[in-house]
């Protein structure tokens, strides 16, 4: 049972929804407390559905039926109010802020990501990506743009770590090294909007190979996540300036650091490498 992010997860998924589940999504996040108090009649006739169609959006959320979505859903309401996020908005960047407000709105905006992020983690999904990495012969790290910089983040972690690792931007270079891979290696791909034409031909000729595929992508539906045999998610943001610079690159890190920390901890082994890193690296400094 999710036991919290089930707001956020509405939201994420709003646009992979049918017409008649996002009318029932929409009066949810109107006013999430009333839904406490009705049933999947009430909430059937106010949103003009059928009891089915409540049953079956109840189902789509992750939860068994309508009674564990009321649950989750005041449990989340709670501890949003515990912490005061319930009646909290996004701020926009104004060209008058002073620096002092622009250095707390990102600050605010990298948080809530990070927050966010959490909530909608499918930690089954990403228990099964640990246990492909700790037994993938070698792994293959892709993205462009800001994903791009993140798979170059989760290369390094994945060499530290004493993996077979590889990240390479051009995409003849991938292809070359796709022909070198098989059934026991995994291609991580880490694209926010899962939409990226030139990574979707990537996976697909990988698919057709028999690699593992692990995504990283929002957690709305996408042609990249489809391709996935693991589908990790971060939140879809807004399509602002300040969300595409900021937002996703932190949603996706938080996600590489889980899976990273995760890695590390499982295997002492793995943390000898870190150690002797860290020890190796101290040796060059003044």
């Amino acid at each position: 049972m999710q036991e919290v992010g089930i707001i956020v997860k509405i939201t994420a998924m709003k646009n992979q929804l049918t017409s008649m589940e996002k009318r029932i999504a929409e009066y949810v996040l109107e006013d999430p407390e009333r839904i406490k108090n009705l049933n999947t009649y009430d909430v059937a006739k106010n949103c003009k559905v059928s009891q089915a169609t409540i049953v079956r959006f109840a189902k789509k959320m992750g939860f068994s039926g309508f009674p564990e979505f009321k649950l989750t859903l005041s449990q989340d309401i709670g501890n949003r109010k515990a912490e005061s996020h319930i009646n909290i908005m996004h701020e926009e960047l104004k060209p008058n802020d002073t620096f002092e407000i622009i250095g707390k709105k990102v600050a605010n905006e990298n948080i809530r990501a990070v927050n966010n992020t959490y909530e909608i983690t499918d930690f089954n999904e990403l228990e099964k990506a640990v246990q492909a990495i700790n037994k993938a012969r070698k792994i293959m790290l892709v993205g462009v743009g800001f994903s791009g910089i993140v798979a170059k983040d989760f290369y390094f972690k994945l060499m530290e770590l004493g993996k077979v690792a590889s990240f390479e931007n051009d995409s003849h270079m991938q292809l070359s090294y796709i022909s070198t891979m098989n059934e026991n290696d995994i291609l991580f791909v880490i694209s926010h909007s899962g939409k990226t034409l030139e990574l979707f031909n990537l996976v697909k000729v990988a698919k057709n190979r028999g690699i593992k595929i692990i995504t990283l992508t929002n957690v709305a539906n996408n042609p990249i996540r489809e391709l996935g045999d693991i589908k990790l998610g971060t939140v879809e943001m807004k399509s602002d300036f300040r969300a595409t610079a900021l937002s996703p690159r932190i949603s996706q890190l938080t996600v590489i650091d889980m899976i990273y920390v995760k890695l590390m901890l499982e295997n002492e082994n793995l943390q000898d490498y870190i150690f002797n890193a860290i020890e190796l690296v101290k040796s060059s400094k003044l």
